[in-house]
């Protein structure tokens, strides 16, 4: 089989992005830590787990795999990990120690969201940032149960639950506007003082280095 120039460069400049992450080591710890999410000046900084099978595994678990009351930062079995989902779901507990995604509370204030719209986050292979267009408190129902992202339909119908949202601290700024056959998502999901809601940030794929 001839292998074209076309092929031969994409394969070299895949082999040149070196993440700044160690994700070697990281893995040598857990395999299943497959990124790491940063919210530049804010405290969350942290590797992001999936199991293969168990949704809830790290709910309670951390890195070494044994009890944690913190719980890790994690995605449902599934999600690709190349983020090329429409909309990437990360869950992590509000701790009342700031920890995990106990400062995300903080983005129920307008001037703070305003300040604090980059997250990127990281993976062997490449490096993807995203801007804030959300925050919003939301029901506590299982979206990819309500939500079938595979579906134009889905994706919509998701989008517009957020319009309908009618909460004094929750916003979507207007100078975002998602195209739901072209544009990815990343949730950041936690829990809410009131046990039948939880707290959302949402932010749209501006960047992708590879």
């Amino acid at each position: 089989t001839q292998v074209t120039d076309e092929t031969t460069e994409s394969e070299e400049t895949k082999a040149l992005f070196v993440s700044p992450i160690d994700f070697v080591e990281l893995q040598r710890i857990n395999k299943d830590i497959y990124a790491w999410i940063d919210i530049p000046d804010t405290d969350i900084s942290y590797p992001v787990l999936q199991h293969p099978t168990e949704f809830e595994y790290y709910l309670r678990k951390g890195l070494d795999e044994e009890y944690s009351n913190d719980g890790s930062l994690f995605t449902e079995p599934g999600n690709a990990h190349d983020m090329s989902d429409f909309n990437t779901i990360i869950y992590g507990h509000n701790l009342r120690s700031l920890g995990m995604f106990g400062t995300l509370k903080y983005y129920r204030d307008l001037s703070y969201l305003n300040e604090h719209r980059e997250i990127v986050v990281y993976t062997p292979y490449a490096t993807f940032t995203y801007k804030v267009f959300a925050a919003v408190t939301y029901n506590d129902r299982l979206i990819t149960a309500i939500f079938d992202f595979n579906e134009e339909e889905g994706r919509l119908a998701f989008l517009d639950s957020l319009d309908d949202i009618n909460d004094m601290n929750s916003y979507i700024l207007d100078d975002v506007t998602i195209d739901v056959n072209e544009d990815r998502i990343l949730t950041l999901s936690t829990c809410n003082s009131d046990k039948s809601q939880r707290f959302l940030v949402l932010a749209v794929l501006v960047d992708v280095e590879d």
